[in-house]
């Protein structure tokens, strides 16, 4: 699988988000329904958060384009959800453009290997809205199973979310 990722998706790099990254990402817009995706540009909090050290965002470079970012840790889980410490949270976006064409498989293929690779043997765990049948199928074909549902309560709006689990890749010695 990651020859198909290379091939479609050539010369992905990854980076800890710079100030300039995360304004990139802060003013793309997406369609209703995934407007709940867009954030407000003029937050300053917004800025700060996907600045913080502990919530791991990334950009994913494409011909040193922000195409991508994903994130590691805390900031990946909802309000209202039961987690441990047993897998790593991650969340993952694409820039607007690029969604919805077939190719985010490649993409998050590529990213779960640079995140597989930085810290092996863990397990991956993504929070997925209910309704966002496209990223919980992506995650499906990536190998995450749906391990619970739960539904999470903000700004006085219920909303159902899907919690997945991807075990650890097992790598074979070479030769065997």
């Amino acid at each position: 699988m990651a020859n198909a990722a290379e091939s479609v998706v050539p010369d992905l790099q990854f980076r800890p988000f710079r100030p300039a990254d995360a304004l990139i990402t802060i003013a793309w817009r997406y369609p209703a329904p995934y407007s709940a995706y867009n954030l407000d540009p003029q937050d300053p909090k917004i800025l700060a958060a996907l600045l913080r050290p502990e919530y791991n965002y990334h950009a994913i470079l494409q011909n040193d384009e922000v195409i991508g970012f994903f994130l590691l840790g805390p900031d990946a889980r909802v309000r209202g959800g039961t987690y441990d410490d047993s897998a790593l949270d991650i969340g993952f976006g694409l820039r607007p453009d690029l969604t919805g064409r077939g190719r985010g498989s490649s993409y998050f293929n590529a990213v779960l290997s640079y995140i597989e690779g930085q810290t092996p043997g863990r397990l991956l765990r993504a929070t997925v809205v209910a309704w966002n049948q496209r990223a919980i199928r992506l995650c499906q074909r990536a190998g995450f199973r749906v391990l619970r549902h739960f539904i999470s309560l903000h700004e006085d709006k219920k909303e159902e979310y899907v919690i997945l689990l991807k075990a650890a890749e097992t790598r074979r010695a070479a030769g065997r």
